[in-house]
């Protein structure tokens, strides 16, 4: 691989409580771009929608997310280059033209350098829907160049398009669709939505009669989806078979004791189940979009969902825009990892935004999928670091890439870990980052270390977050400017600072317990609160933001103790 030098700017702070929590699930998020309900902002300000995109994914990964659904497909138009169908009128205002960005291309390349997976999120059966009728004017749109493909509907109470199923042209039309997808972009997978019938009053006598056969309407229903699934399955994995085909199904696939109401597999034809055990698929994430208390109920559904898994990967889907769902967001988490599921998915990043995952206290690959690739690939080596003249803070970090066979798997991603030890096991609780493996080296920012001491190692990671067997050389860490403050005040029990040139004051204390400390200014006009915060027993090493050249005095206050020390400035 080309040698890289990259800049990237990481705060090595180790969180200091770890809750129990899976080494890998899948922790997903749908992006809805129809209707411009997550993205992009409504605006045709193409800088303002790149912009707000990477905040976004941004955002994802600092919640600790590590799935992306990316919605390229609404109303027949799409958010990626197509040969096929036009382009989404949200991004230029006009439906059909084409924006500078690519938008799927652009999500990509923001995932890849946060080691998120991306999913791209297609509607599949329903290809218009709401009041922006001004998009069936488009030429290109399936409205006129395959009205015949079409039933007209009504979807709460507004017109509506959807495919028929039962006409062979359909599903070819669509798996060529799809098909063009994963072979342009550099996609981790294929989320299928809408792939399923409206309901039982769908208007299709014209293609039952043709190829009905002799069949119930239910069953030849049931049978034109799995046909297309089927078909998709075959064409995609012939493109790139590490491609990961998975599909948002009802939250109920049939009614059982605790969970009634609208049927997957009777009521819109959709038999998840069998896609399951016939491997058509990858994984579900069945839309069980209620509370633990009500009818249908959110456990009762979620173990019916995973004990019908065959295998395959079951991700729960939580509807994270209902109240009372939203409440109730950890307790899932808990549950699905109690009743061994996949991992969760939240509807949608709107709805999550603001929300802080107490149960995601550090990072976690995406869940395996051994039946698509289970060989692990080899390890960096020769990992060393240079502190940089300009800041004793900042380190170079530098490695050489894995050597390869023949059948060895390709490295996508680099895992850093930060051990407590120099002798720690990989536990992921010590994974720091992942980072694109077009890169052989960084540059690490302490700026709020923790720590004197760091012992830092890499694996290699390939497409399907198979990690190498053994890391890197681990390299052991002395920041030197904190290393002389620690020499200088062997005795703890009274704290000390260390100020540097840009100004920054770092604070060292040490607590026989854990503690709540204030520390207040003093000079001639009186105290004032600088900052409240938790320390941990033993050495604690923290910046004050706040400038301090006005005191005369700090003084710490051990809150739980009782305990005030003054530090003369």
């Amino acid at each position: 691989m080309k040698k890289v030098l990259v800049l990237f700017l990481l705060s090595l702070v180790l969180v200091g409580s770890v809750f129990a929590q899976l080494a890998r699930e899948t922790r997903a998020v749908w992006l809805t771009t129809n209707f411009r309900l997550d993205w992009p902002p409504k605006t045709t300000n193409q800088q303002i929608q790149q912009a707000e995109l990477s905040n976004i994914i941004n955002d994802i990964k600092k919640k600790k997310l590590n799935t992306l659904f990316f919605q390229v497909r609404s109303n027949g138009t799409t958010m990626f280059e197509s040969s096929f169908e036009p382009y989404s009128p949200y991004l230029t205002g006009k439906t059909g033209k084409m924006p500078d960005y690519d938008p799927l291309e652009e999500a990509i390349k923001l995932s890849r350098k946060r080691g998120l997976e991306i999913h791209a999120w297609v509607n599949v059966m329903r290809c218009f829907a709401g009041e922006e009728l001004f998009i069936l004017e488009n030429p290109k749109h399936l409205f006129n160049t395959h009205r015949n493909w079409l039933v007209e509907r009504k979807d709460d109470g507004r017109k509506a398009y959807w495919l028929d199923p039962g006409l062979p042209e359909v599903r070819n039309y669509l798996v060529e669709l799809f098909a063009e997808i994963v072979k342009v972009y550099d996609i981790d997978g294929l989320h299928l939505d809408f792939i399923r019938y409206p309901g039982k009053d769908f208007a299709d006598d014209f293609s039952y009669n043709l190829y009905g056969d002799g069949q119930s309407r239910d069953d030849w229903r049931r049978n034109n989806i799995n046909l297309f699934i089927e078909q998709l399955n075959y064409r995609i994995k012939e493109i790139k078979p590490y491609i990961k085909l998975g599909v948002t199904p009802i939250g109920i696939y049939e009614n059982i004791q605790g969970a009634r109401g609208l049927e997957g597999y009777s009521s819109v034809f959709q038999d998840t189940r069998k896609w399951l055990k016939t491997g058509l698929i990858d994984y579900a994430v069945p839309q069980i979009y209620w509370n633990f208390k009500d009818n249908p109920k959110f456990d009762v559904l979620a173990r019916d969902w995973q004990l019908n898994s065959y295998g395959r990967n079951m991700i729960l889907g939580i509807a994270a825009y209902k109240p009372e769902v939203k409440a109730e967001i950890e307790n899932m988490i808990e549950y699905s990892r109690h009743i061994g599921a996949q991992g969760i998915a939240f509807f949608r990043y709107e709805h999550i935004k603001d929300y802080t995952f107490d149960s995601f206290d550090y990072y976690s690959y995406p869940a395996e999928m051994a039946w698509i690739d289970a060989v692990k690939p080899n390890p960096p080596f020769n990992l060393s670091y240079v502190i940089q003249d300009y800041d004793p803070f900042t380190l170079s970090l530098s490695w050489a890439q894995p050597k390869y066979n023949y059948n060895d798997a390709v490295t996508d991603y680099y895992a850093l870990y930060s051990f407590p030890f120099d002798t720690a096991e990989t536990d992921h609780k010590y994974l720091y980052d992942v980072v694109k493996a077009t890169r052989d080296s960084l540059i690490l920012s302490f700026g709020k270390p923790k720590r004197v001491n760091y012992h830092l190692a890499l694996k290699s990671v390939d497409k399907l977050w198979n990690e190498s067997e053994e890391t890197s050389n681990i390299v052991d860490i002395t920041i030197p400017e904190l290393r002389r403050l620690i020499q200088n005040h062997s005795v703890f029990n009274k704290p000390a600072l260390i100020r540097r040139n840009s100004g920054d004051v770092k604070l060292l204390l040490f607590a026989n317990n854990n503690e709540e400390i204030e520390i207040l200014g003093k000079n001639k006009n009186g105290l004032e609160s600088i900052l409240t915060r938790d320390i941990s027993f033993g050495k604690n090493i923290f910046s004050l933001q706040k400038n301090i050249s006005n005191f005369d005095t700090l003084m710490i206050v051990y809150k739980k103790s009782g305990r005030e020390v003054e530090l003369k400035l």
